[in-house]
């Protein structure tokens, strides 16, 4: 039993390890401000889209009435044989515009990656952005603060961060603190020359980069990974230069899920890529991770049927408890999402279930895109 006992802190005490080393490098990141300068970089923007049409004019409008010179821009959407009206209202935004652009309509579903690749051949631009279709931003200095970090950066493949949209209740507060803590991670690693984590909803590359990385070929016929196994590949190519853009103004906005099995259905999709992910760093911490959750819901059964290990248990379990709200105390001051810490203990009391549900069922369903 000490084994046991020793193995669980040991365990606690690597996965708080670990996330103070990536806490200290996102606040050893510095936050980038846009310079406005007067040469504004072309831009390929490419959505992929698939029964949106609830999202996608908001998304469409986000950049259509960004402070960046019309010419400068160029669209590509691929409608995915939707079957609503998506197509009818991009065609409408996009023909009052004034921004170049063009709609390639899958006639049958071919999901995100092959609709990608075969849509970077129509790219005009060296620099490629990456949106999803239920994406928005806040700032109309979105395209201006990639343009000034790219020109101060020279990297070649931008990481750029994402939010939940302000909503109410502890599900949104679940999601909106698990991407806190993602965006913590991702600007964290990425201070180490070590990223592991992006989201293809707001990613930046160079159309060359993603030649030379033969773009999704090596996992194409995995359902999703088009942004963290893309990001491996990118890593293999030598003298690649790598940056988070932590910026407000780069922050791209997503909905939240407005019920828990479209939610489990959404983080099924995301967990099951991470199988073939080859990143060791993301295996220890994934694995760390969901051994800590479930050590601590052993805790939780431990108070009441052995008695005289109660007081080990407790201090386990209010140990993770401080790791995490405080983890969500220092990502949530770039997020910045209203009301976020008033559901900060319900949510982490409840998120060992859901990582131990999302962990479990990502191994036996298959994903799917849309």
């Amino acid at each position: 039993m000490s084994f046991v006992i020793i193995t669980s802190f040991f365990l606690l005490f690597a996965y708080s390890i670990i996330l103070i080393c990536l806490a200290i490098g996102f606040f050893k990141t510095k936050g980038f401000n846009t310079e406005e300068k007067n040469t504004q970089i072309p831009f390929t923007i490419i959505i992929c889209a698939r029964n949106e049409e609830k999202t996608i004019e908001t998304c469409l409008y986000s950049i259509i009435q960004q402070n960046y010179a019309k010419q400068n821009i160029q669209l590509i959407l691929i409608n995915d044989a939707s079957i609503d009206n998506t197509l009818k209202k991009s065609e409408y935004i996009l023909q009052n515009s004034n921004i170049d652009y063009q709609i390639i309509s899958n006639t049958e579903k071919k999901g995100k990656k092959k609709s990608i690749t075969s849509s970077i051949l129509f790219a005009k631009n060296e620099l490629i952005i990456l949106r999803d279709a239920d994406t928005f931003t806040l700032s109309k200095n979105w395209l201006q603060t990639i343009s000034d970090f790219h020109q101060n950066t020279k990297a070649e493949f931008i990481i750029g961060p994402i939010n939940i949209s302000n909503n109410v209740g502890i599900l949104w507060a679940l999601q909106a603190i698990e991407n806190s803590i993602l965006n913590l991670l991702s600007c964290g690693s990425n201070y180490f020359n070590s990223s592991f984590l992006c989201s293809g909803a707001n990613l930046i590359f160079s159309k060359s980069l993603f030649e030379k990385t033969t773009g999704y070929n090596s996992h194409l016929h995995i359902e999703s990974g088009d942004d963290v196994l893309f990001l491996e590949d990118v890593k293999k190519i030598k003298h690649v230069k790598i940056n988070y853009l932590k910026s407000t103004s780069a922050m791209v906005y997503t909905y939240p899920c407005y019920s828990f099995l479209s939610l489990v259905k959404q983080k099924i999709r995301w967990a099951s890529k991470f199988k073939f992910n080859p990143n060791r760093f993301n295996f220890i911490l994934s694995a760390t991770s969901f051994l800590v959750n479930l050590l601590w819901l052993i805790s939780l059964l431990i108070i009441y049927l052995l008695p005289q290990l109660k007081f080990t248990a407790i201090v386990f379990i209010l140990l993770k408890l401080i790791i995490d709200i405080l983890l969500l105390f220092l990502s949530s001051s770039f997020t910045k999402n209203k009301n976020l810490n008033w559901f900060s203990l319900p949510v982490m009391i409840v998120y060992p279930f859901y990582v131990l549900i999302i962990g479990i069922l990502s191994f036996f369903f298959k994903p799917k895109w849309k």
